[in-house]
């Protein structure tokens, strides 16, 4: 493929946005602290407006994406809105808080959602066989012996299921499970360009595929690449089969179970990626051909991964999103229990990320956990995020409670 995918990137933060270390973030009385151990100071709400606002067009310059969105807010708080560059170059469309961008693998985060709530209501197990859900997945073997993949597995990206590319680099299987991390140095820089997921044909279908049923034939009877629970493999199929299993146990299509879901949550700019409705503020998408020249991105169609990839949003219901989860994180009244929050932000052993060399996966999203090495040197706070990465869009979804013991009469702590 000749031509280099632009990513028309759609980037929230529902608290901070961090450069060099330094995290601006607004306290209760509307000062901005600079959380870093060794400048403590405050400065004013304008000089931090300037600051974000010379990062993001600094993003923007260096990706050389021609439209960026930004959102922040802070305890359930919009403090930051801004849109730099084209939703739509040909027409001078601006990007705008409320334009609908790609949320690509942002899409795992929504749908884990939805299974939490179901396991939290004793709908569905994390820990039975998937057959037991979707008794047409064929069972599956590794090495002669049977391999008994669970939901659990699923939603951690432990299945041994494939992602896009349909077998393991020849010279080590085991680099499958790690090549989305471009920290680990048992990777060669061959086998992370021949892995290039934009430039696989699966990643660029352009049939539209009728049910969850059709998409799991893509995949379902190939092998696994490894053990389920064993090693860490990055796969958007796995989630189809997640999807499968809701179906299951709603008796609804996930489609339409997913849009009651957006209603329920009051993203009301959130969509499924169909390309035949009108949906009002979609931005269109771009690649630069092997001159660097800006074209029109391939057409694609995504409904064969609503659940690992296949959803709009804009940056606005992101954060109402990523709030709505906050919320749960820290009150027991929320669209999910505290204890099952917890749950799926805490880290899974064996596994990794590729947007951050300091995490690790949980459930559906990506978790960084607190530490410190000593004092005045690195040292980190509790995060949650997830990234994406499709056809013409990137998006970038993070969530970051506070943790002091500041009394607050805010409903949220952090965003």
């Amino acid at each position: 493929m000749a031509r280099r995918i632009l990513k028309v990137s759609l980037v929230t933060a529902t608290l901070a946005v961090s450069a060099c270390g330094t995290t601006i973030y607004l306290d209760s009385s509307k000062q901005i602290g600079i959380a870093s151990p060794t400048d403590p100071k405050k400065i004013t709400w304008s000089k931090a407006i300037q600051a974000v606002d010379k990062l993001c067009e600094q993003v923007k310059n260096e990706s050389g994406t021609p439209g960026l969105v930004v959102s922040v807010s802070v305890d359930g708080l919009p403090v930051y809105q801004k849109g730099l560059g084209y939703a739509d170059v040909e027409n001078h469309i601006p990007c705008q808080s409320n334009t609908v961008m790609r949320i690509a693998s942002i899409s795992k985060s929504m749908t884990m959602a939805v299974v939490a709530k179901l396991w939290q209501e004793g709908g569905l197990s994390l820990d039975k066989p998937v057959q037991e859900y979707v008794s047409d997945f064929p069972e599956k073997f590794v090495d002669g012996e049977k391999a008994e993949i669970t939901l659990r597995h699923l939603v951690s990206h432990l299945s041994g299921i494939r992602h896009y590319e349909k077998a393991p680099a020849p010279s080590d299987i085991s680099s499958t499970t790690i090549d989305r991390n471009p920290q680990n140095d048992t990777v060669s820089d061959t086998q992370r360009k021949n892995k290039n997921e934009f430039e696989n044909q699966e990643y660029l279908l352009n049939s539209y595929f009728e049910s969850v049923s059709k998409s799991l034939a893509l995949f379902k009877d190939d092998d696994l690449f490894s053990k389920p629970g064993v090693k860490f493999l990055y796969t958007t199929h796995g989630w189809t089969l997640v999807s499968a299993v809701v179906e299951s146990v709603v008796k609804k299509s996930f489609p339409s179970y997913m849009k009651v879901f957006f209603h329920e949550m009051g993203l009301r700019n959130t969509y499924l990626d169909e390309n035949k409705p009108l949906i009002f503020n979609r931005a269109k998408y771009y690649v630069r051909n092997e001159k660097g020249r800006l074209e029109n991105a391939p057409n694609v169609d995504n409904s064969y991964k609503w659940a690992g990839g296949g959803f709009l949003s804009t940056s606005d219901d992101l954060v109402k999103f990523g709030n709505a989860m906050l919320y749960s994180y820290q009150n027991s009244n929320g669209f999910l229990k505290r204890d099952t929050v917890q749950m799926i932000w805490s880290p899974v052993s064996s596994t990794s990320l590729a947007w951050d060399r300091d995490g690790q996966y949980g459930m559906g999203w990506g978790v960084i956990s607190s530490h410190s090495n000593y004092p005045f040197c690195k040292s980190r706070q509790f995060y949650v995020s997830h990234t994406g990465g499709a056809i013409g869009a990137s998006s970038v979804l993070l969530v970051l409670p506070r943790t002091d013991d500041t009394p607050s009469d805010k409903p949220i702590r952090g965003g």
